[in-house]
């Protein structure tokens, strides 16, 4: 029995406004079927109607006695064929109706998600939910709440089940965002982090204070609950909605995004110590305030000190390799609805219960990867939206005319959006300024800045918890719902249009081999995903070219998925050591056998291990910022199939990893190379046995740098290089471009050193010209010489617009392989030789 309102957020969303409360108060006369005949019945007689429809009875002072279970959806055709009823119209029933509010929420915040997609404005997920709600609002202001819409968005004198499911959906998003915190980011921080984070909130707290005292009592607009809360909430920044935001918009990797993240999360413990500071402070007694913070600290307690530890004891249990049961997940959940009704009986904030739960549980697999992997994405497309939805349509907007001109007749309204203006610009300024003297360019502070100022789903649900309480007006609320939707559409919009991630991995020098003249240091970074990957990486860097006169320099980047967790991790193991911190679960195959080739095969290669632990669309960000941090020449990847170990069948196909591919070889920094595997590619075969590599020609700069590569393996004892240069029949081979001089010069030694089929013994090079007529004839000598190599070494534009390709470019089926490599790596070719396809780098300022 209840009356469908309360203090908390149930009770925000159950009809708890006084207008919610009416039993119809006038409208037009409705009909219905009573004892067989239509009758006239008045709004207040239609609902009692209904009621006794849905198995209710409502009492003398305006409780809902409901029969359990309720009488969810109509008995369908039968209630007038055989029963002689009228009943109610299918969208009155609840799960009808649930079902309607559900697809209609969804449908509208995904088209415009979809819209601002396609006008390719970078606005979050939570501000399409946010309009959807809002032009929900607008529909039925115009209609009115008697009109069809009217009937099914807003319930009347009933619980809201879309809404309540709405408010759970919020509970689950607080819990999530605890289980993805790792507060021990706060001490990994840099200090422009750390203190741009403490004073984003500090400074326009303490600004807002000093105005506030020197008005008198009679003379402030705004009562001192209201003043605290809006100060409070605009000036943290909730790391949560941070991260969500920096993902949307595709920074959570980028630099500017991890100083964000780490000052967001300051901000975000300051802002919480704040709120629990605030709470004896706002007590009825000094008593009541000690007891409050006593029952909380109670709560962290047990949260810590029992549930944490629990939790180890789970993971231990666990068997390798096996999911985590879905008893501990249903256990988790009956967790979280206690933590959130402990904290209601507290008349606090419910969600911080679920949130400080969330944060108890070990974040990352495999508890907090399967708790984020079950529950977020349905959660967030379709439970959360109807919690948006249903804030937006207890706003008046009719309340937002007041506040849109500075010379408002209402000095109530004008002082709320004038506070919420003078945070924003001071919150704005100081996170300019402090990053700026920590030598951060001024455009960068600008972007921060404004990350810092973002608001979004964690205000919105604390002033709507506030509005539940009665401690702000709904005048004041509609103003603040006003101010986050502005705040979380446009400033996303401005930080798209500030931030270019093309530009962040430009380079203003050279970072290739052909630029190297096959001398100095080659600094490599070879990426491992799976543990199939380490002995073809391994084998392929044992067959380079290392002398003290051009030593090799290589940085091992294993790439692990991010799971349970907001913030990418890279770790690096040359200052971690193995059986120290979180990278050893995820590299230690990958470490140990690096080691051991350093140790005891080829210790003349220097090796460096990282661990890089980030979200599978943005890898390729931290791939890029790595080769761009160690001057790295060449990027060596893995291709996304593997095949099996007779070499004859392909066993796995990862789109994720030729997306990343792809991705890489937009923005890297230097050369890139893939590696497809398919013979073991060691310069150490049966005795008196050289690693054959052969190079394709044609002309261009990937395949000089491909020849750059094959040359310093040329070098190498034991490896045999054969040159193959390709020619267009019947056209002179004089340099008539730019590019064309760039080939002969580079070809140039192996032409005068060598005659044609003619070997060098001290380099064991090879040179051959071909003439070939279109694409056929190229397919049918490299099918002659299928099973003469171990290796080919290929440009990814080789052919490209040549005769070489004419007629097979059009079966090019991965074109991040270029028509040869494609060609060479294709199943259907005979024999099952290793590829490796070089680009040269692309991202050079003023590059020829």
């Amino acid at each position: 029995m209840g009356n469908g309102t309360g203090p908390g957020m149930s009770g925000a969303f159950s009809g708890g406004g006084d207008e919610m409360m009416g039993m119809g108060g006038g409208g037009d006369v409705m009909t219905g079927m009573v004892g067989g005949e239509v009758t006239e019945m008045s709004p207040e007689v239609r609902w009692i109607f209904e009621m006794a429809w849905y198995g209710e009875t409502v009492r003398d002072d305006g409780l809902i006695c409901e029969e359990h279970p309720p009488k969810l959806s109509s008995d369908g055709i039968w209630e007038k064929l055989i029963v002689k009823t009228v009943g109610l119209y299918f969208w009155q029933y609840r799960l009808p109706k649930l079902e309607i509010v559900i697809l209609l929420v969804f449908f509208l915040w995904q088209a415009f998600n979809i819209l601002f997609k396609k006008l390719r404005l970078s606005v979050p997920k939570f501000s399409s939910m946010m309009l959807a709600g809002l032009l929900l609002n607008v529909v039925v202001t115009l209609s009115g709440d008697n009109s069809l819409i009217g009937e099914i968005l807003v319930t009347k004198n009933r619980v809201d089940i879309a809404a309540l499911l709405g408010s759970f959906g919020f509970l689950i998003f607080w819990f999530l965002k605890g289980v993805k915190m790792d507060v021990k980011r706060i001490f990994k921080a840099e200090a422009k982090a750390r203190v741009t984070g403490v004073a984003s909130v500090t400074f326009p707290i303490l600004v807002g204070f000093f105005l506030y005292s020197l008005k008198s009592a009679e003379n402030r607009p705004l009562s001192a609950n209201e003043y605290d809360i809006m100060l409070l909430m605009e000036s943290i920044t909730s790391f949560s909605g941070i991260a969500r935001l920096l993902r949307d918009l595709g920074m959570n990797h980028s630099s500017i995004g991890r100083v964000a993240l780490s000052s967001a999360l300051v901000s975000d413990i300051v802002g919480l110590l704040l709120l629990v500071a605030n709470v004896s402070r706002v007590s009825k007694s000094f008593n009541d305030g000690l007891s409050i913070l006593f029952e909380i600290s109670l709560f962290l307690v047990i949260a810590f000190a029992a549930v944490r530890p629990l939790m180890f004891k789970v993971i231990k249990r666990k068997r390798e390799g096996r999911p985590i049961e879905d008893k501990y997940i249903y256990g988790i959940l009956v967790l979280v609805c206690l933590s959130c009704m402990y904290w209601e009986d507290l008349s606090q904030f419910p969600p911080l219960g679920a949130f400080f739960l969330g944060l108890a549980i070990p974040n990352g697999p495999p508890i907090g990867s399967a708790l984020v992997e079950r529950l977020e994405s349905f959660n967030f497309g379709i439970i959360l939206p109807l919690f948006l939805s249903a804030i937006m349509l207890r706003t008046d907007i009719t309340s937002w005319k007041g506040c849109l001109t500075f010379f408002s007749s209402d000095d109530k309204k004008f002082a709320v959006a004038s506070l919420i203006l003078l945070i924003f610009l001071l919150k704005l300024s100081v996170s300019v300024i402090v990053p700026y003297l920590y030598k951060m360019p001024l455009r960068d502070s600008i972007i921060l800045a404004l990350i810092m100022s973002h608001k979004g789903i964690i205000e919105l649900s604390f002033y709507l918890f506030s509005y539940s309480l009665v401690m702000v007006s709904k005048d004041t609320f509609s103003i603040l719902v006003l101010s986050i939707v502005l705040n979380s559409v446009f400033i996303p919009v401005v930080i798209g249009f500030l931030y270019d991630p093309s530009k962040q991995f430009m380079c203003y020098q050279k970072r290739n081999l052909a630029s190297m003249k096959n001398i100095g240091e080659l600094k490599t970074l070879v990426c491992i995903h799976r543990p199939d990957h380490i002995s073809s990486m391994i084998n392929l860097l044992e067959a380079s070219y290392q002398s003290e006169e051009s030593p090799l320099t290589c940085y091992v980047l294993h790439l692990v998925e991010l799971q349970g967790q907001d913030v990418p991790t890279l770790i690096s193991h040359k200052v971690q050591k193995l059986g120290v911190g979180s990278g050893k679960k995820y590299s230690e195959n990958v470490i140990l056998s690096f080691e051991h080739f350093h140790r005891y095969v080829c210790s003349s290669i220097s090796i460096d291990t990282f661990t890089c632990i980030a979200n599978a669309n943005h890898m390729q960000d931290d791939i890029c910022w790595l080769a761009l941090d160690k001057a790295v020449t060449l990027i060596i990847l893995p291709f996304h199939r593997t095949w099996s170990l007779d070499r004859t069948s392909i066993v796995s196909d990862v789109e994720m990893t030729r997306f990343l591919n792809l991705n890489v070889l937009k923005q890297a920094p230097c050369s890139v190379g893939i590696l497809i595997e398919r013979h073991l590619v060691n310069k150490k075969q049966e005795p008196q046995q050289s690693l054959k590599v052969c190079t394709i020609f044609v002309g261009g700069k990937d395949d000089r740098e491909a020849l750059a590569f094959a040359k310093r393996m040329g070098r190498q004892e034991n490896v045999t290089l054969t040159v193959l240069r390709l020619l267009a029949s019947g056209k002179s081979k004089e340099a008539t471009g730019w590019d064309q001089m760039l080939d002969t010069v580079e070809l140039r030694e192996l032409m005068k050193s060598n005659d044609a089929g003619t070997v060098k013994e001290e380099t064991s090079t090879i040179y051959l010209e071909q003439e070939i007529l279109d694409g056929a004839d190229t397919s049918m000598l490299l099918r002659s010489m299928a099973f003469d190599y171990d290796l080919f070494v290929v440009g990814r534009t080789c052919g490209e617009n040549h005769e070489a390709t004419s007629g097979i470019e059009n079966w090019c089926e991965f074109e991040e392989l270029g028509v040869i490599g494609d060609f060479l790596a294709s199943p259907d070719f005979p024999s099952k030789t290793s590829v490796l396809v070089v680009q040269q780098q692309r991202t050079v300022v003023n590059n020829n």
